[in-house]
């Protein structure tokens, strides 16, 4: 390609926003009732724009918003702007080696870049980081409500819109009362749906043990990062045990990471753009797992609007195996940040054949969300 070629990087901006939950999600240290994300808006000179999306989230990053719109905005801008946006990987190389981790200001930069290069070449975000093995997904609904009675009526209606695959969050009650929720949402959905639980760090391995003892006949299909992530002693005497596969979270970072919990005996990762530093190395820990024989989740942070559940989708349709899931946490807000946000119909979403992330961000939404 020539010079007339070149996508010359104008300009890079950063907004927050404060999304507001149709409801409030229960988590093991945590209760979410809005939640707060950075934008990132790339133009080039030729006017073609891309954008990216993070959540700030200061327990997985390191990250608040405040910071994050001040690294991108006052630092990695400069190191973009008046640069050819088709040398991404040099470009993500150039931040690296002068920003170290604020991995979801990276990653929310890359996918505003990916995005820029669709819509000026014409072609979906999939295509540009390896293309599509499915095109689409059938996310699964995360149930958070702080009730048995209300997981269980969350339940029905989503499975009557098509889900089949249901994330319970423990650690938000007793064991006990976990134990009941599990069991009464088997009985109430019978045995064509898969469950799993994501304890969030919020168990002791006894804990953890008496859950699994008593739930083993609802057949839950993992437990999601069960202890804090330097409890590795615990984690080794549950993998140990044999009694149920083991996902890790929060205990995943990099490469490194995904070394040492396989070592522990962890059967699967959920890989999340934010908490990896994007798409490039979120592509790479997905193959690592592969090699390794451990099974995937692809996750968005509870909760991002379409444009990072868009991210999310085009990841996982590029991902060979896809073995524990998607979630996809747009449909968890009361306000979107695009026009057509996506849609999970009869429990499957369809990638969109448009340029770039395939949405249309409202700027309207945007200016009435921003924090300012």
């Amino acid at each position: 390609m020539s010079a007339a070629d070149q996508v010359i990087i104008k300009s890079v901006e950063a907004y927050a926003v404060a999304l507001p939950l149709t409801k409030p999600i229960r988590m093991a240290h945590a209760v979410f009732e809005t939640v707060e994300n950075v934008i990132v808006r790339i133009e080039s000179e030729d006017g073609f724009v891309g954008w990216g999306e993070a959540a700030s989230a200061p327990s997985l990053t390191g990250e608040t918003w405040q910071g994050m719109v001040a690294l991108i905005q006052g630092f990695i801008a400069p190191l973009l702007i008046g640069r050819d946006a088709r040398l991404r990987s040099k470009l993500m190389d150039r931040i690296g080696a002068n920003v170290f981790g604020a991995t979801g200001s990276v990653s929310a930069v890359e996918i505003a870049l990916i995005d820029l290069l669709g819509h000026r070449f014409n072609v979906p975000f999939s295509m540009l980081i390896g293309g599509m093995c499915r095109d689409h997904v059938e996310p699964m609904w995360i149930l958070g409500n702080g009730s048995v009675d209300a997981d269980i009526a969350d339940a029905r209606h989503r499975h009557d819109q098509g889900y089949r695959f249901f994330k319970l969050k423990g650690g938000t009650q007793s064991i006990d009362r976990e134990i009941e929720a599990t069991m009464r949402l088997r009985e109430a959905l019978g045995q064509d749906v898969r469950l799993c639980i994501d304890a969030n760090s919020g168990y002791t391995l006894a804990q953890a043990r008496k859950y699994i003892a008593g739930t083993q006949s609802a057949h839950v299909e993992f437990i999601e990062q069960p202890f804090p992530r330097n409890d590795l002693a615990s984690l080794r005497s549950l993998a140990a045990d044999g009694s149920i596969p083991i996902c890790a979270d929060q205990s995943v970072h990099d490469i490194a990471d995904i070394h040492l919990q396989s070592q522990c005996g962890v059967s699967g990762v959920a890989l999340k753009l934010n908490k990896l530093g994007g798409v490039t190395p979120s592509l790479r820990a997905a193959s690592i797992c592969q090699d390794n024989g451990m099974k995937i989740i692809v996750a968005a942070k509870v909760a991002e609007s379409s444009i990072a559940s868009s991210a999310i989708m085009h990841l996982a349709s590029v991902v060979g195996l896809v073995d524990w899931g998607v979630s996809l946490t747009h449909a968890y807000l009361a306000a979107d940040l695009v026009r057509m946000p996506l849609q999970v119909i009869e429990g499957k979403s369809f990638l969109r054949n448009a340029p770039g992330l395939g949405v249309e961000v409202d700027l309207d939404n945007l200016d009435r969300l921003r924090i300012r």
